[in-house]
């Protein structure tokens, strides 16, 4: 077993797992595949692959990616891993950018790929949904007074000491905004957090899972939380924190 683990949430990504895993033996990862039951047979594709160093979890019916994320965080706790990162089943994560935040990590609790600052890219995406990612962050930066420059970025690593301090079971958040409710739980434990500039590519394969109701979800999610903090409620009351 590696000491690290790459969680990767499914739903019909038939068209770029097999090639994100492949690429993925380069670096000392175990890796969990948590797949929402696709109908493209995207976990039967993970598991014909027959790597010893892959799991695959089958999820059930769709639930999204915080419910997926939660599940296979709480199974790398219970199998010992040190470090946890999480990452996109559809190209749009580099391995290389991977490997640079997982050395990163030996001195942080937390690294966010971070896509909007000096280093970073981002390729073939509209100037709508840039507008629209800015936007979250930025609402988010201000409801919740965080200071990161990438609040919805889905490559992260953390340590297993910060997952366990937090109580997973209470995130209910879904989405982008699953991104947002974590990295404000950390925060608000006193985790060290670093943003490490990556270079996002726009998927080539399959299908975004961009939506209106992940908009609204995160919009709503977010103003409550910043409403609570103007108001005092502290993580503890709010159940962030064990």
């Amino acid at each position: 077993m590696n000491k690290s683990v790459v969680l990767i949430p499914t739903y019909n990504e038939a068209a770029s797992i097999a090639a994100l895993l492949i690429e993925l033996t380069d670096i000392a990862v175990d890796i969990i595949v948590i797949d929402d039951d696709s109908p493209d047979l995207t976990a039967i594709i993970v598991k014909n692959l027959k790597m010893p160093h892959v799991r695959v979890i089958d999820h059930g019916k769709k639930g999204g990616i915080g419910p997926a994320y939660v599940l296979a965080m709480q199974e790398s706790i219970k199998r010992g891993y040190k470090k946890i990162a999480t990452m996109d089943a559809d190209g749009s994560h580099l391995v290389s950018d991977l490997s640079v935040m997982l050395d990163s990590s030996q001195d942080a609790d937390v690294v966010m790929g971070t896509r909007w600052i000096p280093g970073a890219s981002v390729s073939n995406w509209s100037f709508g949904r840039k507008r629209l990612s800015k936007f979250g962050t930025w609402y988010a930066r201000k409801c919740l007074a965080l200071p990161y420059k990438d609040l919805t970025g889905g490559l992260r690593v953390y340590d297993r000491r910060m997952l366990e301090m937090i109580d997973l079971d209470t995130i209910k958040s879904n989405g982008y905004c699953f991104q947002i409710e974590m990295i404000n739980r950390l925060h608000l434990g006193g985790a060290k957090i670093k943003e490490v500039p990556i270079h996002f590519i726009e998927r080539h394969g399959g299908v975004s899972k961009m939506s209106r109701s992940i908009v609204i979800e995160a919009f709503i999610r977010v103003s409550i939380w910043g409403f609570q903090r103007l108001i005092g409620i502290n993580a503890d009351k709010l159940h962030y924190v064990k």
